[in-house]
């Protein structure tokens, strides 16, 4: 294990870990979270977009001769009412519920508070469901991930590399953000026993 492995590994230098010591965000950090966090925004914005376009595209090919029917003061039979109201109200909700929760994703900010574990290392090799879609079914499969194991908190799908950087039962301290754990920096306190 070499510092610099470590600092190469998880991107940080000693600005970083200065900063991240007294629980705060380097100059450098900040701008790369931000940097990530407006990428995802878009994302989640664009999905809450696409939503509405898709449950307007519905409203207009199943309700659009009901809508323009009422709109033009003409009474509509109740076939056509049944048309607006499924037609119209059903996607509106359905989509709606998406656009309106991707929305809510896109605007919240992350908890980027900064925190720190100090103790011995650990891996631990894990098995997880993960979700895997194909066009007709959603399915799951089972993957075999590690995590890394500082006192009570893991940090999950740990790269393997990492095994062969830093090694078991030695002592370090990690600097992470609160909700999503990422790690930001770390040191070397002991060798372990």
């Amino acid at each position: 294990m070499s510092d610099s492995e470590v600092r190469k590994f998880f991107i940080f230098d000693e600005t970083d870990l200065n900063a991240n010591r007294s629980g705060k965000l380097s100059a450098k950090q900040k701008s790369k979270l931000e940097s990530d966090e407006k990428g995802a925004d878009q994302i989640f914005v664009g999905a809450g977009i696409f939503f509405i376009i898709v449950a307007l595209v519905i409203i207009y090919f199943v309700a659009g001769d009901s809508i323009l029917k009422l709109f033009s003061g003409e009474s509509l039979s109740s076939s056509e009412t049944l048309s607006l109201v499924l037609g119209g109200g059903l996607p509106t909700l359905f989509f709606g519920f998406f656009a309106y929760g991707a929305f809510k994703m896109g605007i919240s900010k992350l908890d980027n508070t900064v925190l720190s574990v100090q103790g011995k290392i650990n891996f631990v090799k894990v098995e997880k469901r993960v979700p895997t879609s194909t066009s007709e079914v959603s399915n799951y499969r089972t993957v075999q991930q590690y995590e890394l194991r500082v006192g009570k908190i893991a940090f999950e799908n740990v790269n393997e590399e990492l095994l062969s950087i830093m090694e078991e039962g030695d002592t370090y301290a990690f600097y992470y953000t609160k909700q999503v754990k990422k790690i930001l920096s770390c040191e070397f306190i002991s060798k372990g026993k």
